[in-house]
C-alpha cells in the first residue's frame, strides 16, 4: 500500500494496516530502516516485561521444569567434590 510523505515529514498509515496491526491513536511504533529504499514499521509493546514474560517456557518444560533442572544440577555438583 502506498502513502505520501507530508510537508511535515509525516505519513498516514493506511486503514487496512492499522486494523491488521490493531493500531489505535497514540500507539507507540518504531520505524527501522532496512536499506536506502525500505523500512519496517513495528508496533511497540506497552510493557516489555509482559511481552517477554514466558519467553523460553518450552525450554524449561523440555527439561522437566525448573525445579527438576535445579535438583539435577545440584546432584551433578555433588559429583564434582568426589
Amino acid at each position: 500500500m502506498a502513502t505520501t510523505l507530508s510537508s511535515k515529514h509525516q505519513i498516514v498509515i493506511p486503514k487496512a494496516i492499522r486494523e491488521r496491526m490493531k493500531l489505535k491513536a497514540g500507539a507507540s511504533v518504531a520505524l527501522y530502516p532496512l536499506d536506502d529504499n525500505r523500512a519496517v514499521l513495528v508496533k511497540q509493546p506497552k510493557s516489555y516485561v509482559e511481552a517477554l514474560s514466558g519467553l523460553g517456557k518450552e525450554v524449561w518444560e523440555s527439561l522437566g521444569g525448573a525445579d527438576k533442572y535445579i535438583k539435577d544440577m545440584r546432584a551433578d555438583r555433588t559429583l564434582w567434590k568426589k
